[in-house]
């Protein structure tokens, strides 16, 4: 699912459902338009009743014609636009429920306002994949960056990074990066905070080789990186790793929840997705395997 805006994020976002469609066995692709709320006085669309209409006529013509101006003409062939009235974030989550979507693709303006609050509402609420990319990315797959603390949710993306890299390019090399922290007594060891640093990143390679242990790599090549957090703040550690690395997309993981009873996806993934607006990002989660009500009442 393709979320378009007839904005300059549009090509951008064709351009990477080229490559994803031409690596994938896809089917079929949903292009997907909200236009927004066309309060017309009852006088008014009585006299004029095919406003409406013709508005979403329109908008469906455009997206046609740029789906076709660029894309091949087998992959615009599995191309369907729709365009509907209302608040973006209810009507895209009532479609992907209705529609079992797989991944929502959308851009994000150099310039954005709102603080990614769409982006952000679907990665909470959306019971797929979130595919992020910012309208001056360019199609790279000759790395993935993939933020992990060893955690069931670093599986989940570190596990969609290897399926990635060795559907995609045998060439692509997933970086595996670990902040860690000195914590606040670690004086009371008798310790510098210099010599704690060195026994947290040890105790963090002990993590990585169990972490990995469990994993089938598929021969992809992966490096790991552990970046040492001075400032309190994990998050930033990644995007300027990211920014400095340039990756061709960053991918996290969260957990698996239906749209229903979503309500966050942890601090980390949320601040990610609001302060990261140069590098692709997706976020991933278990398809299939959402957390109920019970399950979310003992995390709260």
């Amino acid at each position: 699912m393709v979320l378009m805006d007839t904005s300059n994020t549009d090509p951008v976002l064709l351009k990477y459902l080229k490559f994803i469609v031409q690596a994938h066995d896809t089917q079929e692709v949903h292009i997907f338009n909200s236009i927004s709320q066309m309060n017309i006085p009852e006088g008014v669309l009585k006299d004029f009743p095919e406003i409406k209409e013709k508005a979403i006529e329109d908008r469906v013509k455009l997206l046609n014609d740029e789906v076709k101006n660029h894309l091949p003409e087998e992959i615009a062939a599995i191309c369907t636009v729709h365009v509907k009235e209302g608040a973006p974030s209810k009507e895209i989550l009532k479609f992907v429920e209705k529609q079992n979507i797989d991944l929502i693709m959308m851009g994000r303006h150099k310039e954005f306002s709102g603080g990614g609050v769409l982006s952000n509402r679907l990665a909470r609420r959306a019971a797929c994949h979130l595919f992020i990319i910012p309208e001056q990315a360019e199609l790279n797959v000759d790395s993935l960056h993939v933020p992990c603390d060893f955690s069931k949710h670093s599986r989940i993306a570190m596990e969609e990074a290897i399926r990635i890299a060795e559907k995609h390019s045998k060439g692509t090399k997933i970086i595996c990066q670990n902040v860690y922290t000195v914590p606040g007594g670690y004086h009371y060891s008798g310790k510098t905070y210099e010599e704690f640093a060195e026994v947290m990143k040890a105790n963090a390679e002990k993590d990585y080789k169990r972490f990995i242990k469990e994993i089938d790599t598929r021969d992809v090549e992966i490096e790991v990186v552990y970046s040492l957090d001075t400032n309190d703040n994990p998050v930033t550690d990644i995007i300027d790793f990211a920014n400095e690395h340039r990756p061709g997309a960053i991918i996290i993981g969260v957990k698996g929840r239906t749209s229903a009873t979503a309500l966050f996806i942890g601090s980390r993934a949320e601040h990610l997705i609001q302060q990261n607006t140069e590098i692709p990002m997706m976020v991933v989660r278990p398809k299939g395997k959402n957390a109920g009500i019970l399950d979310l009442l003992k995390e709260i």
